[in-house]
């Protein structure tokens, strides 16, 4: 049984993503991590604080539907 990413695993990972594509991450690939980082918290894997930690990592645009999904359309 594989292990809970930490949160430290994904920071550096994210960062990595972003040096990978030359420091400016692209918005496809922003939208899969909020994607995955909504999923994270929605099982329980991360908490809110370290999601809300997280996603300040990812281009603003990116994080929206995720969290529209995530809290709803008329928060």
């Amino acid at each position: 049984m594989s292990q809970a990413p930490t949160f430290d695993e994904l920071e550096k990972r994210i960062r990595e993503t972003a040096t990978h594509h030359g420091g400016s991450m692209p918005t496809d690939v922003a939208f899969a991590w909020s994607g995955y980082l909504a999923a994270l918290i929605e099982w329980g894997l991360i908490s809110v604080d370290e999601h809300l930690r997280l996603i300040q990592l990812l281009p603003e645009d990116a994080t929206r539907p995720a969290t529209e999904i995530l809290l709803g359309y008329d928060s």
